[in-house]
């Protein structure tokens, strides 16, 4: 198994990026579905607009979201230094700052979108990184998560962690469409719950402070 943890820069950099390059066609054809899902709740972003995308990891969805978003300013963030030190040898188009998702460096209010995928699902405090992304975001979040039961289910068919009931390695959570629901309810309207198999989609609006209204 694959030790993260200890990995070099170089070793967890061609190991995120292996599940993207797979000549699967079924894996193949599941990450068009996820992303063209991405692309349809991206298109509403305008030329003027901010957007960040959280826990970007080696920049894979990065560059996707880029050509999504047209003329709009983009930056991106990651906790582990070793992605962030990759990026900017690699991809130095990408504007990419080290922080923790915990406790982002950014202003109140100060992206249109905030984006965050396959990342919820790995942490230990899943409510206090939704304040923050909510926080940081002026009006509209994006998240991605595996959703269960699915995700275990199609890994234990396909004779995958069958000692751990198909949970990935380094999924401390679960979510289904309900979960998401209850924990993004008190930040935000759900505009749209999409389901590319075998995740889930949320766009979410942030609600205002002044009047605890949806904007």
């Amino acid at each position: 198994m694959f030790d993260e943890r200890n990995a070099t820069a170089d070793e967890l950099w061609e190991w995120c990026l292996l599940e993207y390059k797979s000549s699967n066609f079924l894996a193949r054809r599941l990450f068009d579905g996820f992303f063209s899902n991405l692309r349809s709740i991206l298109s509403h972003a305008k030329a003027t607009d901010r957007v960040l995308e959280v826990g970007c990891g080696a920049g894979e969805s990065s560059d996707r979201v880029i050509k999504m978003i047209g003329q709009a300013h983009f930056e991106v963030s990651d906790y582990d230094e070793r992605y962030v030190s990759k990026i900017r040898q690699k991809k130095p188009h990408l504007n990419v700052s080290r922080e923790s998702v915990y406790a982002l460096e950014r202003e109140d209010a100060s992206f249109d979108w905030v984006v965050m995928l396959e990342v919820l699902e790995h942490l230990e405090q899943p409510e206090t990184a939704l304040r923050e992304l909510f926080r940081v975001s002026r009006k509209n979040v994006v998240i991605s998560v595996p959703r269960e039961p699915l995700w275990r289910t199609l890994n234990m068919l396909r004779g995958r962690y069958i000692s751990d009931w198909g949970n990935t390695p380094g999924h401390l959570q679960h979510f289904s469409a309900a979960r998401l629901r209850r924990l993004i309810g008190p930040h935000a309207n759900i505009v749209q719950i999409r389901k590319p198999v075998p995740w889930l989609m949320v766009w979410a609006r942030k609600k205002t402070a002044a009047s605890g209204e949806f904007d």
